[in-house]
């Protein structure tokens, strides 16, 4: 969003034609109301942001923050123009597998994953002041969540799994302060 802002400023307050010539903006035909502005960041001659708007609003930002001619980064804005999520490619190949949630304070609250890269969501963290505190997870891909992590500060303080596909914890691994670890059979 900086990225952004510092164009439209340069624009505004009568930038070089160098830089002006870095931002592309396109409106709509009908209404004449912004749509997109196409941005190189960088100045290296490549189109490297593209941020859709709804007239000075910003709807979605996406980057290629590597410079490799693929979208890497896909940033959602709330009406109050807050970022609400943000989607991530974490094999920077255009195609995204994470999703951050934010607070209004901008703390990260969830973080959604496709770990194996298909577009389903099958690991959810939660966070609290910017720390996860748990995290779910399905590990044999049939849908449903069998392992369970909870955390106290920045340690594993236990993983809770499901074995017999019942929907819920049979075994937790407790792990202690000292390296010990016990594992705990529920009925």
């Amino acid at each position: 969003m900086l990225i952004l802002v510092a164009a439209l400023g340069g624009v505004r307050c009568g930038a070089s034609g160098d830089e002006t010539a870095r931002l592309e903006p396109i409106y709509d035909p009908g209404t004449g109301r912004l749509q997109l502005l196409k941005y190189d960041a960088n100045g290296d001659g490549k189109l490297d942001t593209w941020s859709y708007m709804d007239g000075a609003r910003i709807v979605r930002i996406e980057l290629d923050t590597d410079q490799d001619d693929q979208i890497d980064r896909w940033e959602y804005y709330r009406a109050d123009q807050q970022i609400e999520r943000v989607g991530a490619s974490r094999a920077r190949d255009g195609k995204v597998d994470s999703w951050a949630y934010y607070a209004a304070d901008g703390t990260i609250v969830r973080l959604e994953l496709s770990t194996r890269r298909d577009g389903t969501v099958d690991r959810v963290e939660h966070y609290e002041k910017g720390a996860m505190t748990r995290a779910e997870e399905d590990t044999n891909g049939d849908g449903r969540i069998d392992k369970w992590e909870v955390f106290d500060g920045a340690r594993l303080a236990s993983v809770s799994l499901d074995t017999t596909r019942r929907g819920s914890p049979d075994r937790r691994l407790v792990y202690g302060i000292d390296g010990s670890a016990r594992l705990e059979v529920i009925p």
